[in-house]
Parts: C-alpha cells; structure tokens; sequence
C-alpha cells in the first residue's frame, strides 16, 4: 500500500507541477477541468446518487458550464466568487460546530450538499486558474498556495503522532488532534518566511504574508474536516479509487477546496489584486 501511495503521488506530483510551471493557462484550466470532472462525480456518488452514468454526466455538465464562464474569469468577477466562497467556508465552519452524525439525511438535503458542494468547487477551481493567468508569476504563487496546504498536513501528521491527545473533532474525523494542527502551523510558518525571503512576498509586506499563510492553512483543516462529515454521512472511507493508494481526488484536494477562495479573499482585502 505504502509503495503504491508513493507511486500513485510522485506521478500525480510531475503532472501538477509540470502543467503549472510550465505550460500556459490553456493546459492548466484543462487540467482543472478534469479535476473539476471527477470531483462532481465523487460528490454525486457521496450525496444523490450511485449510479454512475448521473454522476459523470453531473460532471460533464459542470465542466461544460466551467468552459463557457472561463473567458469571463476577470477581477470583478473572482472577487464576486472568492468573498462568496469565504463566506460559505464560515458557515460551515459554524456548521461544524453544531454538527451531530445522523446517517439518516432526507434526500432532499442531500441534494442541497450536493449543489452547495458543486459552488465550492466551482469557485475553487476558477480561483487557481485566475491566479495562474492574473499573476506575472502566477505559476509560482499556485504552487504557493497549494504548498500551504501540504506543508499543513505534513507537519499536522508529524506533530499529532507525537504530541497529538486532545481531539480537534472527535464526532467528525477523531484521528485529527489539536496538537497536530498546531504543528502544521508552526511549520507553515517557517515555510511561509522561506517563501517571502526567496519571493519578497509578491508585492505584501511579510506580516500581511505570513498572517494571510496562516489563516489559509488553518481554513485547509475545514476543507478536511467538510469532506469527513460527506464521508461518514455517506458511509464511505474514501472518496472514490481513482487514485490507487489515496482514494479519490476529493480526498487529495478538500483542503485546497477552502483554502484557494480564502487566499484570493485575503489578495483582495489586502489589495494585492
């Protein structure tokens, strides 16, 4: 299994970081789609329903609509998206709060996960292709954006397998401690000054920087969490299998999912767009 995740994550690895940093936008916004095409099956499959001629068209439909919106992905109108996406992250964070397993959601209300579910990701999905074309360096600052998350779960698995005792959501993931997101912060911190010092922050001074980093890794966890509650609700353990030792893509991306609108909201309130 180990052998396979390593497989399965060096190849996912060569082809995120070689589209990003070297291919134009076109590639990038195709590889999204595709990811954008799987995730919508994967929530599908998660909430409505299971049968699989629903679930791909579901993601073709969206995929199709991602196309037709894409050359109208300007400033005003990732602004519109990436405020409306922080503000459906604080709801499910209040959410979360109050959140109890049932196992036993209506149809309807799946339903309506399924359409909040396909906001998100839409919204997700245009803010990295947004930041990839807007930005003179804008290769490089997704790549930023989308370390923040995984030097977060790294340093959150490391951290909370040696110090982790006080759970963080006991009725929605019990494996993720306190302590383990304290790590991933900590380390995000270090990473987030390397960063500024090899980038001088694209045009923010380093508190800005480093306060934006920070309140973006910690909203990553939120994405996690989201996708656990989906998981359990649905009576899955993963996703999808698409990706042989890993799951699904909604597996791989639910932190980025929260993270992207977060980040781009923070660009704008520091106006750095």
């Amino acid at each position: 299994m180990l052998k396979q995740r390593i497989i399965t994550a060096i190849i996912l690895a060569l082809v995120v970081v070689g589209t990003i940093l070297g291919l134009e936008t076109e590639y990038v916004a195709a590889l999204f789609a595709v990811v954008l095409l799987i995730s919508m099956q994967e929530y599908i499959n998660l909430t409505i329903s299971k049968s699989k001629p629903v679930q791909w068209l579901s993601g073709a439909v969206l995929v199709v609509l991602f196309y037709l919106a894409l050359p109208h992905v300007g400033i005003n109108y990732m602004a519109y998206l990436s405020y409306l996406g922080l503000m459906m992250w604080v709801f499910i964070l209040l959410f979360m709060v109050r959140y109890q397993f049932s196992g036993k959601w209506s149809i309807s209300t799946r339903i309506l996960i399924c359409f909040f579910s396909a906001i998100l990701i839409w919204i997700c999905i245009h803010g990295l292709v947004f930041i990839h074309q807007h930005y003179e360096q804008g290769g490089w600052i997704l790549m930023y954006v989308l370390t923040l998350v995984w030097v977060a779960d790294i340093g959150a698995y490391f951290s909370g397998k040696r110090f982790g005792k006080t759970k963080l959501a006991p009725g929605i993931s019990p494996g993720k401690t306190r302590e383990g997101v304290a790590g991933g912060l900590v380390l995000n911190g270090l990473w987030i000054t390397i960063v500024y010092a090899l980038s001088d922050g694209w045009g923010l001074d380093y508190l800005p920087f480093l306060f934006l980093g920070l309140v973006t890794a910690a909203i990553s966890v939120v994405g996690d969490l989201y996708e656990s509650i989906l998981k359990r609700e649905a009576g899955m353990k993963d996703s999808g299998k698409i990706l042989p030792g890993h799951g699904g893509v909604l597996d791989r991306i639910d932190s980025v999912i929260a993270a992207t609108p977060v980040y781009l909201s923070g660009l704008y309130l520091l106006g750095a767009v």
